[in-house]
């Protein structure tokens, strides 16, 4: 596998081409981005048949998913994953409220609302706390002056539904923007034709209910506005409103679903341009995210009396529930001065409650007992940051930032009696003091030719899940200590009208890395979290090229190894070696795209928590469209040769007791979108 995603990359690299324009527009705003930031623009938005953010970002290299179901992946940036990234939309913290990660930051979006995203490899972006490995920002659309309408439907395998309306009017001194999603889909089969509801043995507890095994794998509707206001020429304010309503949504990984996920989303920004003679402007950012989470496991056989046969009631229709809440909000002031180059300068304030309770369904004395798994805790953090960027030649950039923090967290409500089983380091507050920065100097070795190359240190806080959580089976560490990531990059860019060829290397030395682990007390034993020292390695290359004949190309390869320095063993959840190739005919009416993507096997793995290696694969993925005037049509294949494979990290590690599942990939995928936009 290794020598075909190799071959494949070089081969592309060294084709002749002459110049050809097309694409040159998209190609032109990534080549003006920094070498270690990645974008998905657009085109790439507005074309992707991919349910979430997480799935679309599969494009980028170096960026896969982790898949729980039908939809709700998460995102995995170099093998960094969960809170060792940053995940915003619109610069703006969200959580979701799932203690299993049931729905990732990015869920929380409908792909609809996106306009573009940006990726930042690395911990080379100071002005959010607790980007250690780096950033993914999603933008979200805004009015464009005039009025302006998109409806969408799209229809695919597995009754796939996906339909959304935006509409957006904008004068000079004011917009506005609305929109409304649907999104419903049935479980997916995988490449040897079984529904995602049928992967359980049937000796598992956690196997889906026959009369549930064509369930919706999800029913999810999401509405929202954002309005802006020019109070003066220089001035701009804008407000926004989001709510989702997710119904319904299965999650194969784990042993429960979740019967309803809701999101609330409100975003405040005030700026002032031009706004003295040391600023050149200055920004006030607030926001509101709400997340009300409840899963059950009322679809499985562990909700019936009988288990094993599946067969008779409960006194309720489950016997385990896990009812969560995660409420963020924030404040950020940000200046940005006139002097020295570009710099910024911000502080910001977040705090976070995260609460749930686990109500369980007791054999012996045929009650129901209740207690908070996730004890009512809040973060708050406040930070200072200062970000620089100064040419010291015509050919010499350099940049750097700095960034301190001070978080503390407590668990509201006393949970002592479980940590106490495992841990002698009890306690329910915390407070962790960190310091973040990084410098970055970049060469222009040619007009067309660049370099950079780069130190990142990066501070991450453990989460609440992973010091608090609190169940007989799954237990937090409260003595965990803060991770840090510091970090060397160098990167090549070379950008020449109808090229784009990247390429960039790291390593990190990780200390007090947390990992999954095991921890007894007498006859029980629980699944926990403990710091490590780690290390990680690997890098990307990607190229971009337009070529004769109305074609385009594109080609990446990412690869990142994992080392628990600690243990002698591998990181857990570390993907493979990854490529894609793409060739694409687009003569702007027209366009037809035909892409490959292989991963290598996975055998760096960590035994000890259960980890399985992971065959390699390839699949092939088909698209074409056709646009007249105002009305667009698409249709498309994924998994063209109806492979069964999956993703390395699809695999669940026993949160609540069960057995690990690997969840496949859907198998052939067939869909067409219509689109009217004026």
């Amino acid at each position: 596998m290794k020598q075909y995603l190799l071959g494949g990359f070089f081969l592309l690299m060294a084709t002749t081409v002459s110049a050809e324009g097309l694409l040159l527009d998209e190609i032109e705003i990534k080549a003006g981005k920094e070498t270690e930031v990645d974008t998905m623009e657009v085109r790439e938005v507005r074309e992707s048949n991919a349910k979430d953010p997480g799935e679309a970002l599969q494009s980028v290299p170096g960026i896969t998913k982790l898949r729980k179901g039908g939809i709700a992946n998460d995102i995995v940036l170099r093998g960094f994953s969960k809170d060792n990234i940053n995940v915003l939309v619109d610069g703006a913290k969200i959580y979701g409220a799932c203690p299993s990660k049931m729905d990732p930051p990015a869920f929380h979006v409908d792909f609809a609302e996106v306009d573009r995203i940006e990726i930042t490899k690395g911990p080379y972006d100071v002005t959010t706390q607790g980007s250690m490995g780096g950033v993914v920002n999603i933008a979200s659309k805004s009015a464009k002056p005039g009025l302006h309408s998109d409806v969408i439907f799209t229809y695919g395998s597995f009754n796939e539904t996906n339909t959304s309306t935006v509409v957006s009017y904008a004068e000079d001194n004011y917009s506005l923007l609305g929109g409304f999603a649907f999104k419903y889909s049935n479980p997916y089969e995988d490449g040897n034709g079984v529904k995602f509801t049928e992967i359980y043995p049937e000796t598992s507890a956690a196997r889906y209910r026959l009369s549930e095994q064509d369930s919706p794998a999800y029913n999810i509707k999401t509405s929202w506005f954002k309005t802006g206001i020019k109070p003066k020429d220089n001035q701009d304010f804008t407000f926004a409103y989001t709510r989702q309503e997710a119904d319904d949504v299965l999650y194969p990984y784990l042993t429960m679903d979740a019967d309803y996920d809701d999101a609330t989303r409100v975003d405040a920004n005030y700026t002032i341009n031009n706004s003295g003679e040391a600023l050149n402007s200055i920004r006030i950012h607030a926001f509101v995210n709400n997340v009300e989470h409840d899963m059950t496991n009322s679809k499985r056989c562990a909700s019936s009396a009988n288990p094993a046969a599946c067969s008779g009631a409960l006194p309720r229709a489950y016997s385990m529930r896990n009812l969560a809440s995660s409420t963020t909000s924030g404040v950020k002031l940000e200046g940005e001065l006139k002097t020295f180059g570009r710099t910024t300068m911000g502080i910001d304030h977040y705090q976070r409650n995260w609460d749930a309770t686990m109500t369980t369904y007791m054999t012996m004395s045929g009650m129901y007992m209740s207690m908070a798994s996730m004890p009512d805790v809040d973060v708050m953090n406040t930070g200072i940051y200062l970000d620089q960027q100064a040419e010291i030649n015509r050919k010499t950039t350099l940049s750097g930032g700095l960034r301190f923090d001070y978080t503390r967290s407590k668990a509201n409500i006393d949970r002592t009696s479980v940590y106490s089983l495992f841990y002698d380091d009890t306690s329910r507050c915390a407070t962790d003091e960190s310091l973040a920065g990084n410098l970055k100097l970049d060469y222009k070795i040619t007009d067309s030719f660049s370099s950079f190359v780069g130190f990142g240190r990066g501070v991450r806080v453990p989460d609440a899940e992973e010091r608090y959580y609190s169940v007989s089976t799954k237990v937090g560490n409260p003595g965990l200590k803060t991770v840090k990531n510091n970090e060397v990059d160098l990167g090549l860019k070379y950008a020449m009208d109808i090229t784009l060829i990247k390429a960039q290397v790291f390593y990190s030395d990780l200390d007090d890395f947390i990992v999954v682990t095991d921890v007894t007390s007498g006859a029980t034993t629980a699944r926990s979290y403990k710091n490590v020292d780690a290390s990680m390695y690997g890098g990307e290359a990607s190229l971009m090229i337009s070529l004769p004949l109305d074609l385009f190309a594109s080609t990446g390869i990412a690869y990142s190894r994992g080392k628990n320095d600690t243990d002698k063993t591998n990181l857990q959840e570390i993907p493979p070696l990854r490529g894609n190739l793409k060739l694409r005919y687009d003569n702007g009416i027209f366009y037809t795209e035909l892409e490959g993507i292989c991963a290598d096997r996975q055998d760096k793995i960590d035994t000890s928590v259960g980890e399985d290696e992971t065959a390699g694969w390839g699949i092939a993925n088909f698209k074409t469209g056709y646009q007249l005037k105002r009305l667009k049509l698409a249709a498309g294949v994924n998994n063209l040769f109806d492979r069964q494979y999956s993703e390395h990290s699809s695999y669940l590690r026993n949160p609540f007791s069960a057995n690990g599942i690997i969840v496949p990939e859907p198998g052939r995928s067939i869909y067409g979108t219509i689109q009217y936009s004026f």
